[in-house]
């Protein structure tokens, strides 16, 4: 049985109006008329989208995914109609971003007011999350992710680039001789992001190469923690330039070894499910973050 694209809108009324009888009513049709378009996708999909009972309707995970999509068909519809009429359209609507911690307290978050006076139709709910986040089963828009990332079905647009460097406080350094060589660094490796445990970086000084064996005990998902710690006096550390270039002006960190690059540099990008079918919320923020890191990084691209 092929997906009727005439039901996913029916589908959507009844997750917003919880339940098929209010759908129903909404959409001014037979309850048993809306009941059969639901039956017909699970029936194409092959796949339960919702949970029924006498009392009430609540989707499974792949209904809340489905949903997603009977938005976004519905806003690319809209879209294409008004461009048809030659009107405007004004993004509106519910965007799901998942963000880490780092990235939204050093990059994005004193720009949001920006983004919300652009655009005041967009609903925006902002996730802070340093665990991986699943978009297609959380039903989230869009992802900003720190560090290489797995191959898979999602689409990655590079935001940027900053690189990876060898930090400690002047007062550890007052306090242990440290060697300003790859392997003199690492031996006062005491804290490392946990992502980097499981990178195969490499340091390059003119032709000079070689591989980094990163061994370390003690590990956090958070950047901004491990910097921290570092200012704390807890030893040297690996950390993303963008996220310690304050530190660094300021004197509260040192840059070591600063004549070996770091490789591969730490990367910064936004994930999000389809190029097919992006909406306009989503490609509006991406290019809203470029904006903004254009201007916050521009020290750090010529560092």
């Amino acid at each position: 049985m092929k997906l009727n694209a005439n039901d996913m809108p029916v589908f959507a009324a009844v997750v917003e109006k919880k339940g098929i009888s209010a759908a129903a009513r909404a959409l001014d049709r037979p309850k048993s008329s809306v009941s059969n378009s639901v039956s017909r996708l699970e029936a194409a999909l092959g796949l339960r989208l919702l949970e029924r009972n006498s009392r009430q309707i609540r989707m499974t995970s792949e209904g809340e995914s489905f949903y997603k999509h009977c938005l976004l068909l519905a806003e690319q519809l809209a879209a294409a109609e008004a461009t048809m009429s030659g009107l405007q359209v004004v993004p509106s609507g519910r965007l799901t971003v998942s963000i880490t911690m780092a990235f939204s307290r050093v990059i994005l978050g004193g720009h949001l007011a920006e983004f919300i006076r652009r655009y005041p139709e967009i609903e925006l709910d902002v996730r802070i999350s340093n665990q991986q986040v699943n978009v297609i089963s959380e039903a989230v828009d869009v992802a900003i992710k720190i560090g290489p990332q797995p191959d898979s079905e999602l689409i990655t647009t590079h935001l940027m680039e900053t690189p990876v460097v060898w930090v400690a406080s002047p007062d550890y350094l007052a306090r242990n001789e440290v060697i300003e060589t790859p392997q003199g660094v690492l031996e006062h490796l005491k804290i490392i992001d946990k992502r980097y445990s499981q990178v195969d970086f490499t340091v390059r000084k003119g032709r000079q190469k070689q591989a980094l064996d990163i061994q370390c005990t003690r590990y956090s998902n958070d950047p901004l923690m491990v910097r921290e710690m570092v200012v704390s006096g807890a030893g040297i550390s690996l950390v993303p330039y963008i996220f310690c270039r304050q530190e660094l002006d300021a004197g509260t960190l040192r840059q070591l070894a600063s004549d070996w690059v770091v490789e591969p540099a730490s990367l910064i990008t936004a994930v999000y499910p389809s190029r097919r079918l992006i909406s306009a919320k989503t490609r509006l923020f991406i290019d809203f973050l470029k904006e903004i890191i254009a201007e916050e990084s521009g020290s750090v691209t010529q560092f």
